[in-house]
């Protein structure tokens, strides 16, 4: 498992040699759609390869299942709301890919990424159903992917600092983390500020947690409290069954005895009526034994 790195670098870095790049492919295919895309729009003279048309055939809208467009599913990520959404997304994919692709493998950076546009065209498409979105919503481009790939760069290498160059003028230093967060804050607002917008803010947070779970599940990024909670717990549960019966007795149950005997048995926690009930069977454990 690749451990944070604190040192400024570069937001990329140079490909490793005699591997295909995943990243690149996606990338180049993003690239040639949209370049279909403005052709289309700039052949424009003739209804069937329209705007108009194009979207209606190709962006996911709320009624896609009943209109038995289901290709939309699939569809609308070939397509991007103007030359700026495919810029940002094409950019982003292209940087954040390039350390997350070496890291995990060419297999699951493909599955994050694919698994992300998909389930965040269905979480688009409900939101769209439950009246969350306006009635004319629909939804383009590959966001959502995008924004999986961030959030696990982000959660693989949190503290890792980066530099980068504003309007190719002003220098800024950020930790990897302030892309995962910045990722769903700015999807957040986009919610609320232009929920109709065929970016999809809800596919982006879909995309951003798809990306977080799936990185979690390969076991990169720090545990969460509830995680550590429980890992803790179950080491205290696994070290009392080690514990022989005597030794039980004085480290868990004396102390509760003393409680006992200060406030009542009225005043036992859950946890501590359990320790109890453990005492007895390593006993009767132990009697048994004998």
């Amino acid at each position: 498992m690749r451990s944070s790195r604190s040192k400024i670098q570069p937001f990329a870095r140079h490909w490793p040699s005699g591997r295909p790049s995943v990243t690149a492919l996606f990338v180049a295919i993003s690239v040639v759609l949209g370049a279909m895309e403005c052709s289309f729009l700039l052949l424009d003279r003739a209804e069937l390869i329209s705007h108009g048309h194009l979207w209606n055939l190709l962006a996911l809208q709320p009624g896609a299942v009943h209109l038995g467009r289901l290709w939309q599913f699939v569809s609308f990520a070939g397509l991007h709301a103007g030359p700026l959404h495919l810029a940002g997304n094409v950019l982003a994919l292209y940087f954040a890919g390039r350390e997350v692709e070496p890291i995990i493998g060419a297999r699951h950076f493909s599955a994050l990424y694919l698994l992300a546009i998909f389930v965040g065209g269905v979480a688009d498409w409900c939101a769209m159903l439950a009246g969350w979105l306006p009635a004319d919503a629909c939804l383009v481009g590959v966001s959502a992917g995008v924004a999986a790939v961030l959030v696990a760069y982000a959660t693989i290498l949190p503290e890792l600092e980066v530099s980068a160059t504003v309007l190719f003028v002003l220098p800024v230093r950020v930790r990897a983390k302030v892309f995962g967060v910045g990722c769903v804050a700015l999807a957040a607002l986009l919610w609320l500020w232009e929920p109709g917008s065929p970016t999809g803010p809800p596919a982006i947070l879909a995309g951003a947690f798809v990306g977080w779970v799936y990185i979690k599940r390969l076991g990169f990024g720090n545990p969460l409290a509830i995680e550590r909670y429980l890992f803790e717990k179950r080491q205290h549960a696994a070290r009392i069954d080690r514990m022989p019966a005597d030794q039980f007795i004085i480290e868990e149950i004396d102390p509760i005895l003393e409680k006992i005997s200060r406030e009542g048995a009225g005043r036992l926690t859950r946890a501590e009526r359990k320790l109890l009930e453990k005492g007895r069977e390593k006993l009767s454990a132990r009697d048994s034994r004998e």
